[in-house]
């Protein structure tokens, strides 16, 4: 009924405006449009107030700064002279990220956009958009000691699974999250769900983690998680191995404000192991499965003056993890070849002996530094660097980073 009653008002509108008189009096342009605006606000817009929710708005705007030094076989690959086109040794980019959230007492939905783009005149782009997360949720059980959620959409795997070397990729799936405290043990959880890997082959793969925080109510924590890539039948043998990936990562760790320095400090380590790694050629025939990492953090960010200091150590086998899935170091990689094909994700030319690269078969060691300038102002510094875990596999890499942000939140 209400849109009938709007198309007849549209339809009066149009045909007023076409034998309209001109008298002297306020014609389409203000009457008309003002009381089409009237009925718009009476029938159609609902303020968040009314809505009984909460929504929030924030952002950050950055500077970056990114020297990179990158060589493979000894050759120079970045910048002037460098054998990959189009890459710099020292990239510019400036970004920003505008989320929302929007939340009632038992239900929510949050957005992430990222703009990145590079820096210049000539060189600069304006056309780098992202949706990084996009997702609503709901608790479906709301108990004295336990709480069950359910959450579908876009995220980040990062932004819910624990590791310094994969859960770089996103999910875009349903995750079901099961929270429980309890008096002594500490405070238990799960969270996991199905994603989707491929819809053309109708492809899904399912990712769990286990964790339990303040063992005892000492400070240490352990967490267990495990990402299934797929199974699917693909093109070729090639395209097949890209996603034979189990990785099964096991953490613990101990958090503690010791006197002397009166800062929370974090000391981790992880192992990881990947079952369904078999001998390649590009592998050497043997099995690359395993990966360690471990470090300790300084400091939290919460007020003016705040910093903290986070140092860690990796050692990633070549099988390890999947091309697109890693968050750690990494080998640099500015030419992006995949592990088993020419590119990630098997799309084209599969790789032979001397040729696999990916996102493993790197150790290394990566620091980051944040301090809180500003209640809005964060200055961020990083340096990574690491060399071939293996150096009889082919090809060798070296590769040195230094990453320089001013974040400005809001």
């Amino acid at each position: 009924m209400i849109y009938m009653k709007c198309f007849a008002f549209l339809i009066a509108l149009v045909t007023t405006t076409l034998f309209a008189i001109d008298d002297g009096s306020p014609g389409i342009e203000q009457r008309d449009i003002e009381a089409l605006r009237d009925w718009i606000n009476t029938k159609r817009q609902v303020t968040v107030k009314e809505r009984g929710g909460n929504l929030s708005v924030s952002g950050e705007v950055r500077a970056e700064l990114q020297s990179t030094n990158e060589k493979k076989n000894g050759i120079k690959q970045r910048g002037s002279g460098g054998t990959v086109k189009n890459t710099a040794i020292r990239a510019w980019d400036v970004e920003v990220n505008l989320m929302l959230d929007y939340r009632t007492d038992r239900t929510w939905a949050t957005i992430k956009l990222e703009f990145d783009n590079n820096a210049g005149t000539t060189t600069g782009s304006f056309d780098r958009i992202s949706l990084e997360r996009a997702f609503l949720g709901g608790r479906i059980v709301n108990a004295d000691t336990y709480t069950m959620d359910i959450e579908i959409g876009r995220r980040n795997f990062g932004y819910t699974f624990d590791s310094k070397i994969e859960f770089g990729s996103f999910m875009d799936g349903i995750l079901y999250k099961y929270d429980q405290a309890f008096d002594v043990a500490g405070d238990f959880y799960f969270h996991g769900g199905p994603f989707l890997i491929d819809e053309n082959i109708d492809e899904y793969g399912y990712v769990g983690e286990i964790g339990l925080l303040n063992l005892g109510r000492t400070g240490l924590y352990t967490k267990l998680s495990a990402i299934y890539w797929g199974n699917k039948s693909r093109n070729t043998t090639a395209e097949q191995r890209v996603f034979r990936f189990l990785p099964i990562q096991w953490i613990w760790g101990y958090k503690f404000v010791p006197k002397p320095i009166d800062k929370v400090v974090t000391v981790y380590s992880a192992a990881l192991y990947n079952p369904r790694a078999r001998g390649t050629k590009v592998s050497n025939n043997r099995r690359q499965a395993w990966a360690w990492y471990a470090g300790f953090s300084i400091g939290e960010l919460r007020k003016q003056w705040d910093w903290s200091f986070d140092l860690s150590y990796q050692w990633v086998q070549m099988q390890a993890i999947p091309d697109f899935d890693g968050s750690g170091i990494g080998r640099g990689n500015s030419a992006k070849v995949g592990l088993y094909t020419e590119r990630d994700k098997g799309t084209v030319r599969a790789l032979t002996a001397g040729e696999g690269v990916g996102a493993g078969n790197y150790k290394g060691v990566a620091a980051e530094l944040l301090y809180l300038l500003t209640n809005n102002i964060t200055i961020y510094q990083a340096w990574r660097q690491s060399v071939n875990q293996d150096s009889s596999i082919k090809p060798t890499f070296s590769y040195k980073q230094y990453e320089f942000e001013i974040i400005y939140g809001f």
